[in-house]
């Protein structure tokens, strides 16, 4: 990090940035979180959320660069920017292929990911097709709302740019207890 980001943040009591991302069987990333921590008072001073598209090719830099600069304007503003709107996109759906290449792959598209879209859509049963099998490779395709991470996020958070937000989720509740 350049030097004039870390003395703007220390003047903003952050001494810790801590930039994760959310995942889940279906998707490499649904969205990533940058945190400013102040650990002497044990608090969050700003978080930046980046939620990533269904149709987008996942990139992890792009993804903190947009988080990052959503907490240092939460951070800067001090106020909360960018309400996560759930109903955005959910008329949309895109065509997401999986290419299994073995059994445990498979087993994991039963165990996981079948369960995962039955509750992304509320329903008992599920239609995903297979598309090609060749040799030990069998390709899948459904059906993803185009709204998934956007939904998978507003389950967390309420803005994409908070100032002094509340933990949201176990992996924040757990960082600030050991602070």
């Amino acid at each position: 990090m350049e030097e004039h980001l870390k003395i703007l943040l220390e003047e903003h009591g952050v001494d810790k940035v801590i930039v994760y991302t959310e995942k889940t069987s279906i998707l490499q990333n649904a969205f990533t979180t940058c945190l400013f921590i102040n650990t002497q008072k044990k608090q969050i001073e700003a978080r930046g959320v980046s939620i990533c598209s269904v149709s987008d090719v996942y990139k992890k830099g792009k993804g903190k660069s947009k988080a990052f600069g959503r907490a240092m304007k939460a951070l800067l503003r001090k106020e909360n920017d960018f309400k996560i709107n759930p109903f955005n996109r959910s008329e949309f759906f895109v065509k997401k292929d999986l290419k299994l290449k073995n059994e445990e792959s498979i087993k994991k598209l039963e165990d996981e990911i079948i369960p995962e879209l039955k509750k992304v859509y509320g329903v008992e049963d599920i239609e995903i097709k297979l598309i090609n099998s060749h040799k030990n490779a069998k390709t899948f395709s459904f059906d993803l709302p185009a709204n998934y991470p956007i939904i998978l996020a507003n389950n967390l958070y309420e803005y994409k740019s908070e100032y002094r937000p509340n933990p949201s989720g176990i992996f924040e509740t757990k960082l600030i207890q050991k602070l």
